[in-house]
């Protein structure tokens, strides 16, 4: 089974200074607190610690309470990441998820532009 099969795709991309991680289709709650779980495993081993989830292509809506919930699983599997930075659509910007991942201890700043999440991501 790969991940089409499950609504959603994944995809991994290393570079120089971070490392872009795409998710497309429509996750559940679950599927998407999963990921984030098994990115925080798969980073230990990852050169860079700074990452770009691109999440423009996801069509799930989440509630806000879904939101604080990503949050939190940010926090929990990704705080030693230096940088994480997840770009949405501008309509889907509630810093919700970025607050609660960053009062749980993550460095986690939502975008609606790539360029500057980008950015923001190779600032010292």
């Amino acid at each position: 089974m790969n991940e089409s099969d499950l609504g959603f795709d994944l995809a991994i991309d290393p570079g120089p200074h971070f490392i872009r991680v795409t998710v497309t289709g429509q996750p559940s709650l679950g599927q998407l607190l999963s990921l984030i779980h098994l990115l925080g495993v798969e980073s230990e081993t990852w050169k860079v610690d700074r990452v770009l989830v691109d999440l423009r292509s996801v069509t799930t809506p989440f509630s806000r309470q879904e939101q604080f919930r990503i949050g939190e699983e940010a926090a929990a599997s990704l705080s030693h990441m230096e940088k994480i930075a997840s770009v949405v659509p501008p309509e889907r910007v509630t810093r919700v998820s970025e607050k609660a991942a960053r009062r749980n201890g993550a460095n986690v700043s939502v975008f609606d532009d790539e360029q500057a999440a980008m950015a923001w991501l190779r600032e010292a």
